[in-house]
């Protein structure tokens, strides 16, 4: 009888134990990460991003491609621009080759702007729109693993780089600027040219920015970043044409992964459950 009773009541509770436990791990990893954070939540924030900028530094200077491969990717990318007409990054810099004081000023807003831009805007929307922060964050940090795996797989040279087809590297030739000596070169990959993470973040902040903000005029100074930014990355000879629409498609797989696995998780969950 006292068997009986102490298997009906042991058989329900195994699988629970079972389907409950690696969930209910992740609970509690999760919660010892966030305690010391408790009291100010925002600091977890600033933490995942210096994690996630360190880590994200690190493995771009990990995955550099060989040189060869890179030049000969890079020439291919003018070949094509060229044979479609796409190969407008010359006539930019032509252009901004004649305003010295406007190159000087694109090459600083190259170099600073990139980092100052993106973490107000993540801090605008901590803030302010706390309601979409998640999922914007989730989004962004899954673009740049998949940014990563592209480094690593097709290394390409920056435009930059081909003086022997016009190219001019403004930050050197105009601002005395050299991205590949000094104590911090060596976490920077001199071949991640595609995608164009400079434009990927300047596109998500542009669209994001416009749905959320509520004023007309800010939402089309919104709309002008992504240009300026584009302008900026063609002018300076850092990207090519296509490195920003690779960007553009980078930044907006991310989203659509993040919004897939949003939908997807509720819907596998009660099948990890039954397990």
């Amino acid at each position: 009888m006292s068997t009986e009773i102490h298997l009906r009541h042991e058989g329900p509770v195994a699988p629970s134990r079972r389907g409950g436990g690696a969930r209910q791990l992740a609970r509690n990893i999760g919660a010892a990460t966030k305690r010391p954070f408790a009291r100010r939540p925002w600091t977890f924030e600033v933490a995942l991003f210096l994690g996630g900028l360190l880590v994200y530094q690190a493995s771009r200077a990990l995955v550099i491609g060989d040189a060869p491969a890179a030049f000969a990717n890079a020439a291919a990318i003018v070949d094509w621009e060229r044979n479609i007409g796409l190969l407008v990054e010359t006539s930019i810099q032509d252009f901004v080759l004649t305003h010295l004081s406007l190159t000087k000023a694109l090459n600083l807003f190259y170099l600073y702007g990139h980092y100052t831009v993106t973490p107000l805007f993540f801090i605008w929307l901590y803030r302010r729109r706390r309601r979409w922060y998640t999922f914007v964050r989730n989004s962004f940090f899954t673009a740049n693993a998949i940014a990563l795996v592209i480094f690593m797989v097709y290394p390409v040279a920056p435009p930059r780089y081909l003086s022997g087809d016009g190219f001019v590297d403004t930050l050197r030739a105009v601002s005395d600027i050299d991205l590949h000596t000094g104590s911090l070169s060596g976490w920077f990959n001199p071949f991640a040219a595609v995608p164009s993470m400079h434009f990927g973040y300047a596109l998500m902040i542009g669209v994001a920015a416009f749905v959320l903000l509520r004023s007309w005029p800010l939402k089309l100074v919104c709309l002008v970043y992504p240009a300026l930014v584009f302008f900026t990355i063609t002018g300076t000879a850092n990207h090519y044409v296509i490195d920003a629409m690779a960007g553009g498609v980078v930044i907006a797989t991310g989203f659509l992964v993040v919004r897939f696995w949003g939908w997807a998780r509720p819907r596998l969950a009660p099948q990890r459950a039954l397990r």
